[in-house]
């Protein structure tokens, strides 16, 4: 009777083993040959909303040279259903050759559901809630598509289009804020500000010193007052004017129908641009600054990990936790000759530990001390007296 068992059981799993081979069959390039193979993802954040980046007829079925099924144009709003191709096409979108799967999309304005492929999307918003506005977010899509970021003016435009089609619906409103942003700092690096207005200002030591402090009255200054209009702002040193965004503008224009999660991450950015932490690689705050706002920027990425800008979330905590543990090229965390911590980046460490032992950043923290006491990098003396 064993035997008979065992048997039956080898069976099965045989037979298991070839269904799985079928499913995961695949021609000479790597592409299934099982049409309509596909992954589902599962996520807690199941709303992720995209924005097609050109013109593209969207597919039947997941394949290569699939039936069209309708024809999207550029700044089309979807919604992803969480499923995708298992094969990868190749396809050319804006004279970039992408190698992608199929997405299983919602086109909002319509409610069709199609296949539409991977590298002609962009994502614009991830969250817990479905969007009820599509045209809205859609209008100010094309608006700002349209706008030539080399151009100062197009800043003012897209902050009052910003607060004209600001919505009853949340999350339309998070969408557009990030679109929004998203411009304001293309705007602040590409802009011709600095060849048109700031080069050939008659800058004033007043000047200098306002800008330098943060105590410039950007309604009163006549580049200034353009600058704000834009939802630039600006910053430098003596003889060195710079152009930043200003997260207070946008946020200004977006007002206070927003999620919790983007109310939150727009406090976390006032706080960075209030509190300056680094002038170039020199830590020029209090150590404990720069560990509070490594703390606060951590925890975010903890809390939301589907947020719509975690990447930007996780680079600042990555820059902020790393100076932390190790210090910047200009304002070193150790005596490399003595291989001996710097008493003040280990107070802090203790602080750290003392305060936010249970968080993310107290966890790489004791991580990191441990791994320099396994590899005889010492800290100050009087820290190993009992």
């Amino acid at each position: 009777m064993k035997q008979i068992y065992t048997y039956i059981i080898i069976v099965t799993i045989a037979l298991c083993s070839c269904n799985n081979d079928n499913k995961n069959k695949t021609d000479s390039n790597g592409f299934s040959t099982n049409p309509v193979a596909t992954n589902k993802k599962n996520t807690k954040f199941t709303h992720r909303y995209f924005i097609t980046t050109e013109d593209i007829d969207s597919k039947v079925e997941p394949i290569r040279n699939g039936g069209t099924q309708v024809s999207l144009k550029k700044n089309t709003v979807v919604k992803l259903l969480n499923e995708s191709s298992q094969f990868r096409d190749t396809v050319t979108v804006g004279k970039r050759k992408h190698i992608e799967p199929y997405e299983k999309v919602k086109v909002l304005t319509t409610g069709t559901e199609t296949w539409v492929f991977a590298g002609a999307l962009k994502s614009i918003y991830t969250g817990e809630n479905d969007i009820t506005d599509p045209e809205s977010l859609q209008s100010f899509s094309r608006m700002v598509e349209s706008q030539d970021p080399a151009e100062l003016s197009s800043g003012k435009k897209v902050i009052e289009k910003l607060k004209d089609l600001k919505s009853a619906d949340v999350t339309t409103n998070d969408a557009m804020f990030f679109m929004a942003y998203d411009y304001i700092n293309r705007l602040a690096r590409s802009s011709k500000a600095h060849g048109e207005l700031i080069a050939k200002h008659p800058w004033t030591l007043d000047d200098y010193n306002e800008v330098i402090t943060g105590t410039m009255d950007m309604d009163y200054h006549p580049i200034g007052k353009i600058m704000h209009e834009s939802g630039l702002a600006l910053e430098g040193a003596l003889g060195e004017i710079l152009v930043k965004s200003d997260i207070n503008v946008v946020a200004d224009a977006i007002g206070t129908n927003i999620s919790p999660a983007v109310q939150e991450y727009i406090d976390l950015l006032k706080l960075s641009d209030k509190s300056k932490i680094f002038d170039n690689d020199n830590i020029i705050a209090p150590l404990t600054s720069l560990a509070n706002q490594a703390n606060l920027w951590s925890q975010f990425a903890k809390d939301y990990p589907e947020f719509a800008h975690i990447s930007n979330v996780k680079m600042k905590s990555d820059r902020f936790t790393q100076a932390l543990l190790g210090g910047t090229k200009n304002t070193s965390a150790f005596d490399h000759a003595s291989r001996v911590a710097k008493k003040e980046y280990r107070e802090i460490w203790d602080y750290v530990l003392k305060h936010y032992g249970d968080t993310p950043l107290g966890t790489e923290v004791k991580s990191h001390t441990k791994w320099l006491e396994g590899r005889d990098w010492k800290f100050p003396i009087e820290k190993h007296v009992h």
